[in-house]
């Protein structure tokens, strides 16, 4: 009786914490990509690490955004968009004829 008892160990529990390789099998996705859209890592010591409550969350706030993503990833200044900028660009002396021209199409000048 008493070697049945000794051979029934008793198992792990599964890893909370996850390398990076192990994150990225976890969410079925390249270890290039979880490092470029994925959640931030957890650092103990020098190791840095992947909780596995922080992929399912992550992973549930990005399918929440829907195929199209609403993310901008190209953000426009508005300091830069709310400046006239002269057609033709650079720094040419403006002349009288430019603002008679400019009237006379109907442009601002």
């Amino acid at each position: 009786m008493e070697n049945e008892t000794e051979n029934h160990t008793l198992s792990l529990p599964s890893a909370r914490c996850l390398s990076k390789q192990q994150a990225a099998q976890y969410l079925g996705i390249g270890v290039t990509l979880l490092t470029q859209i994925g959640p931030l890592p957890i650092k103990l010591g020098r190791r840095c690490l992947y909780d596995v409550v922080d992929l399912d969350a992550w992973l549930d706030d990005y399918k929440s955004r829907g195929r199209a993503r609403k993310e901008v990833l190209w953000p426009v200044k508005k300091d830069s968009i709310d400046v006239k900028t002269r057609p033709t660009g650079g720094l040419i002396q403006s002349s009288q004829m430019d603002a008679e021209y400019a009237k006379a199409l109907g442009v601002e000048s």
